[in-house]
């Protein structure tokens, strides 16, 4: 049976072909896909009844809202997730499902890929995959330190592993803590030959999987024994911060901001991110539109997955910009 999701994507794909007149190399290159998965999708296209005069949206797919959002930000790639509320346990679940079937029908062998460690999004979408996997990665790399508390070292680990095991990577941890509680302990730190191995590979990353997170602390970073202060909330909350990306903290433009913080954090930088050909958001939910939002202004990610509710409030965030009635 073929799921919402990969209609969607088969749509997307027909989509490309019939109504922007790319061609079949030019899409898989787009999609990263082979050519010869572009035939069989368009194939399936037309046995599903997806392609007739026009292409047909089907049930659940969003896929004008998608092409809004990307255009408007300049995206490679937007996926919209149908939920039934807008909760944030089903967020997570359906974006998870989402994420998956993108990320199984993207990969490319021997691709190289960086994963954070605390989102709950990104563990939804490892949970979903299928573990038949035809090709392999060639690296799964931590990108950011993970070791506070127990459950977060778990947490970090089981993430980066279990993708590893299903894509027959290499894992790569980064065994280091996200937060260090002073600049001194992160510079030491830093010596360890482990930890040096780990972020030198950082410039082979291929794509990067990131959640999002808001101001307000994610459950996960709030477990994890590597709390900010309050003194240290409340700067970044004057410096009007929106959102984080690894514990990089930015405004609603998406520009970096400079914080005392930064210099206690170990795992990838934010310019090290844009280096990066495909940096794919997973994030949805009320408490993360402005940082969302922030994100895709500053172009600190290409692709976006997320929901439908958050997606019709980025939509409402940019209507007057588009001329288009909320």
């Amino acid at each position: 049976m073929t799921t919402p999701n990969e209609l969607r994507f088969i749509a997307r794909v027909a989509r490309m072909y019939y109504l922007d007149n790319m061609k079949q190399p030019d899409i898989a290159k787009h999609l990263y896909i082979s050519q010869a998965t572009v035939s069989r999708l368009l194939k399936k296209a037309v046995a599903k009844n997806i392609v007739q005069i026009s292409i047909n949206e089907p049930e659940n797919t969003f896929l004008e809202l998608e092409e809004q959002i990307k255009n408007y930000f300049g995206l490679s790639e937007v996926v919209i997730a149908a939920c039934e509320q807008d909760q944030e346990e089903q967020i997570f679940l359906h974006i998870g499902q989402a994420a998956a079937q993108f990320f199984s029908a993207t990969m490319q062998q021997d691709e190289v890929i960086g994963i954070s460690s605390w989102s709950e999004s990104l563990l939804s979408m490892v949970n979903h995959l299928n573990h038949n996997f035809k090709i392999s990665a060639k690296k799964i790399i931590q990108i950011q330190g993970g070791i506070g508390s127990l459950t977060v070292k778990k947490h970090a680990a089981i993430l980066s592993s279990k993708l590893a095991k299903i894509t027959h990577a290499e894992t790569v941890l980064l065994p280091a803590q996200g937060i260090f509680g002073s600049t001194k302990a992160k510079t030491i730190l830093m010596d360890d030959p482990y930890v040096k191995a780990t972020l030198s590979q950082f410039n082979e990353i291929t794509m990067a999987l990131v959640g999002i997170g808001p101001i307000s602390l994610a459950k996960l970073l709030a477990d994890s024994g590597n709390i900010l202060t309050k003194a240290e909330m409340n700067t970044i909350t004057q410096k009007k911060a929106v959102g984080d990306i690894c514990l990089h903290f930015y405004n609603n433009k998406g520009k970096p901001l400079e914080t005392a913080i930064d210099q206690r954090i170990i795992g990838i930088t934010l310019d090290q991110l844009k280096k990066i050909p495909r940096v794919i958001g997973v994030a949805g939910g009320k408490n993360k539109t402005d940082a969302i939002l922030g994100a895709l202004s500053g172009r600190l990610i290409n692709i976006l997955i997320t929901d439908q509710y958050t997606a019709m409030r980025i939509l409402q965030s940019i209507a007057p910009k588009l001329q288009i009635k909320k």
